[in-house]
């Protein structure tokens, strides 16, 4: 992974890119603001929706330490709520809930009961909904198969995919 600084006025906005250019995590400070976070949903979710230009010369890289120290610092408050969150939800608990949106890592599902956020293989999605064409709205059922502890998200196995009842 790449890791960049847009430092924009009273804004800094750090990125986790692929070699591509495709952001997989993201944090916006602006001052006197909120921070906005990409494995978070506040009002909305939060990431580059196109490759970002590895040539660009406003993007500054920055060590991975960098960004970790920042990522870790924006989500401290998060800690002591998923703790909780994975004794509610233990492994092999079957949820069910509508896709948010497609990130890069994978579909990002709601669980609406806990208020909490959960991955699932885009491909595994795909495959089991009747034409492979998956969208936010509809819903997902699967089993809690294990713990994304960088972003706070459930990770999901044997995901079905269904409409909207």
């Amino acid at each position: 992974m790449i890791y960049l600084l847009d430092p924009s006025g009273k804004k800094r906005w750090y990125f986790e890119v692929d070699e591509e250019g495709w952001a997989f995590r993201q944090i916006l400070l602006d001052e006197g603001k909120e921070s906005k976070i990409s494995n978070q949903k506040k009002y909305d979710f939060f990431l580059s929706e196109t490759e970002l230009p590895l040539d660009d010369g406003t993007l500054l890289r920055i060590t991975q330490e960098e960004f970790e120290e920042v990522w870790s610092r924006i989500n401290k408050d998060q800690t002591e709520r998923w703790v909780e969150l994975k004794s509610k939800l233990p492994l092999g608990t079957k949820i069910t809930g509508p896709i948010e949106v497609l990130y890069p890592q994978g579909v990002i599902v709601s669980i609406p009961v806990h208020d909490a956020l959960a991955i699932a293989d885009y491909d595994e999605c795909a495959a089991n909904y009747k034409n492979r064409n998956i969208h936010k709205g509809l819903n997902v059922t699967a089993s809690i198969t294990g713990y994304d502890e960088v972003n706070y998200w459930f990770v999901l196995g044997n995901p079905r995919v269904s409409d909207v009842q």
